[in-house]
């Protein structure tokens, strides 16, 4: 019996496929943006998107702008050595937000973005009255086709990071703050895409983005090196080894 137990054990080991999850991480502290760009909504719009240097972490600023003209997303859309952002599917996404102020609308974190329609899940948080909410939307226009999914609450603070995560996995989507389980839902009308973080009209800091799911490859993105950086590096330690 034991010897027919193993049998199967190893059949099942060889046979069944086992998901490995990776961990894409994202803070920022090279100072660069490298493998993000603005969306095509107000695009042209003079708020401000970009890596605050002394902050370390990903700012956007209305600059005065009124928020039809200041509303808008960064997506992540790859580089080199990520190129598969399109085909993302089942993850998490993480991101550290600082409020500015305790006033409505600063955004949140953007999941399986569609970089050809702009149709994504998208958690916004509104510290006025202390809500969560999760919104599908069919395009890059959050004021066109905006649907609600779930809702939850949050304790609004200022000038101090507060992790945001939301958890997609086939047709369940749940959003965690701070840890904790806020929202938990279920929605099949975006399958597969890149991560974002969007705003409106106040400024907000994004910092400490981690990815992990099956589809995302092992990369921290303030660690990679330029190819010919490397080459020279490899060059150097081979000369100082002989």
């Amino acid at each position: 019996m034991l010897k027919e137990f193993i049998s199967v054990l190893i059949a099942l080991m060889v046979f069944v496929p086992i998901s490995i999850a990776g961990t894409l991480i994202e803070d920022f502290d090279d100072g660069d943006n490298e493998g993000w760009e603005r969306s095509p909504q107000n695009k042209d719009s003079k708020a401000f998107w970009g890596v605050d240097k002394k902050e370390k972490a990903m700012k956007f600023d209305p600059k005065g702008v009124g928020w039809k003209e200041a509303i808008s997303q960064m997506n992540f859309v790859g580089t080199d050595q990520v190129k598969n952002v399109r085909e993302w599917k089942d993850y998490d996404v993480e991101v550290d937000i600082k409020l500015t102020e305790a006033a409505n609308f600063p955004g949140g974190p953007r999941g399986r973005v569609d970089l050809k329609t702009g149709g994504h899940y998208v958690v916004w948080l509104y510290p006025t009255s202390g809500e969560l909410k999760l919104y599908k939307n069919p395009g890059w226009d959050i004021n066109a086709g905006l649907e609600t999914v779930g809702a939850g609450k949050f304790k609004p603070k200022v000038d101090e990071y507060h992790k945001v995560k939301l958890s997609m996995r086939g047709s369940d989507i749940k959003v965690y703050y701070d840890g904790n389980l806020e929202i938990e839902a279920k929605d099949k009308s975006h399958k597969q895409g890149t991560i974002a973080v969007g705003s409106q009209d106040r400024v907000v800091y994004f910092d400490n983005i981690k990815v992990e799911g099956p589809d995302i490859p092992n990369t921290d993105m303030s660690s990679v090196e330029p190819e010919g950086k490397l080459t020279s590096i490899w060059a150097r330690i081979k000369t100082d080894n002989r």
